[in-house]
């Protein structure tokens, strides 16, 4: 099982910190969001040379700051004019049979990681049911910010990664985690394909206006909904956070610091 973490992006959001760091590396309470990761995934006994971090922004200083681990990396060396998905497909040569997906920003404790690494389906995605009061602490409008997530009487996703100004359209929350084995993985790498082809070919995309390097890892997500791929909604409350931006940096350290979540 190999663990891939999406950190090639440059954070633009957390300037000045990020002027000389990819954003993964950005200290929370002290320590780097990338090491946090990397404790993380050792608790629940993943060994470092089952981590795959992609990298491109300031790759020579994530490499520094990770020397003496044993993970290794893989370069987007499209960075800047690329997005989620296209960072993941680089790594493509080295995903088989089953993976887990992290955004590079996120933070969780070992509880909502051992959701992914439990789950038995062939395509899942961990989502956050008590998201709103957070939102509320990270933005003054959360409609501003979120997005639709619907999921069915058999807790399957109808929908992910929509605009929306209605709450009765939003489930719960993708936290940017999600867990692929064998015929999932299959299907996800055939979706991925078909978009860079459509996308070659000047063909709209499912339901979303980008093109393929341009991707979301929600249009990719949606993409296979509307191919017919089930993907299982693994329901969490809380017990992570995503540093998008100063306001997350600062709700992450006051909960901290409060011990609320100990990362």
């Amino acid at each position: 099982m190999r663990i891939v973490i999406l950190a090639a992006g440059q954070g633009t959001r957390l300037r000045p910190l990020t002027d000389s760091m990819p954003k993964c590396m950005v200290p929370v309470s002290g320590k780097s969001i990338v090491k946090r990761q990397i404790d993380v995934m050792k608790q629940c006994g993943i060994r470092e040379e089952d981590i795959l971090i992609v990298c491109g922004y300031r790759q020579e200083v994530l490499r520094e700051h990770l020397s003496g681990m044993n993970v290794s990396f893989c370069v987007n060396k499209e960075y800047e004019t690329s997005n989620m998905v296209y960072s993941l497909m680089c790594a493509r040569d080295e995903m088989r049979d089953d993976i887990i997906i992290s955004y590079g920003d996120i933070l969780y404790k070992e509880a909502v990681l051992r959701e992914a690494l439990d789950a038995p389906y062939p395509a899942s995605v961990v989502v956050d049911d008590d998201w709103y009061k957070y939102w509320n602490e990270r933005c003054e409008d959360p409609l501003s910010d979120v997005e639709t997530l619907k999921i069915d009487a058999e807790g399957y996703l109808t929908e992910i990664g929509q605009k929306t100004k209605s709450l009765s359209e939003i489930e719960s929350q993708y936290i940017g985690l999600t867990r692929f084995r064998q015929s999932g993985l299959a299907s996800l790498l055939a979706v991925a394909g078909e978009a860079a082809k459509r996308s070659a070919a000047n063909i709209p995309l499912w339901r979303t206006t980008r093109n393929y390097r341009q991707m979301y890892m929600t249009d990719l997500l949606q993409g296979l909904i509307d191919v017919g791929v089930k993907l299982r909604a693994l329901r969490i409350k809380r017990g992570w956070f995503e540093i998008d931006n100063y306001d997350d940096l600062l709700v992450a350290e006051r909960a901290i610091g409060r011990r609320e979540d100990c990362y």
